[in-house]
């Protein structure tokens, strides 16, 4: 897909790893997680930006096998949305969309990368959200939406009311977004939340205001969009490698 692109968010620390070790670099099979994400993105897609920060060096170094991705540092870990805009500098002129990936999600396949592609074109919409659903889903963003079903918002869990943490719908940090929008859209951002972070996520909000709300692909498979912030989802995601690995 040479009008498409990849943007792996991977610059922050993972403070809950209880590690000083960068929190893509922490290994499953032997393999640090970063590589796995950047190994299916780049089955599907052409250019891959890797979003760098904390140890910028050391991720570098456990992806020098893969020469065509490019890298943005974010020098500061002012939030997702602000990772975002970091990595939009380093994305070539002829692209049309983006897909945003966590870099702590190894387990999402390719083809579940590829079918939200295809899902995003055929909504002619600016930003298509993958979802999953959750029965216990502590710590994700709540997806929230109106009386029609339409997405109004992600809320995450940090700023949502009790009524919001009732939701089991989430967001997995994996979207597909029309990248003349993510331009517009970014500038905007405000860090107000309890975090004082840009969140990407807030561009939603905006193409919700806009009259184009955003398209909701649902990913039954809850395992592929685990998020590995823990040792113990270390071992968890470890544990749900396909046999052999990659």
């Amino acid at each position: 897909m040479g009008d498409l692109a990849a943007i792996i968010l991977a610059a922050g620390k993972g403070t809950r790893m209880k590690s000083d070790r960068a929190k893509v670099l922490h290994e499953l099979g032997g393999v640090p997680m970063i590589c796995y994400v950047v190994e299916t993105a780049m089955a599907v897609v052409d250019e891959v930006v890797v979003v760098i920060g904390h140890q910028a060096e050391a991720v570098r170094e456990v992806l020098r096998g893969y020469p065509s991705v490019r890298f943005a540092v974010q020098e500061e870990q002012l939030g997702t949305g602000h990772a975002t805009m970091t990595a939009i500098q380093e994305i070539p002129d002829h692209i049309q969309d983006a897909v945003i990936l966590c870099g702590d999600t190894p387990l999402i396949k390719g083809e579940t990368i590829g079918a939200l592609i295809e899902a995003h074109r055929a909504c002619k919409t600016d930003i298509t959200l993958a979802t999953t659903r959750l029965e216990l889903p502590v710590g994700y963003g709540r997806i929230v939406t109106d009386g029609q079903g339409s997405i109004v918002r992600i809320v995450e869990e940090s700023d949502a009311s009790e009524a919001e943490k009732e939701i089991k719908t989430v967001n997995t940090g994996t979207y597909c977004v029309n990248l003349d929008f993510l331009k517009e859209s970014l500038p905007n951002l405000n860090k107000d939340n309890v975090q004082g972070e840009f969140y990407l996520t807030d561009v939603v909000n905006r193409a919700y205001r806009n009259g184009h709300p955003a398209a909701n692909f649902e990913i039954r498979d809850s395992w592929q969009v685990l998020g590995v912030n823990t040792i113990d989802e270390l071992a968890r995601a470890e544990s749900l490698l396909p046999q052999g690995g990659r």
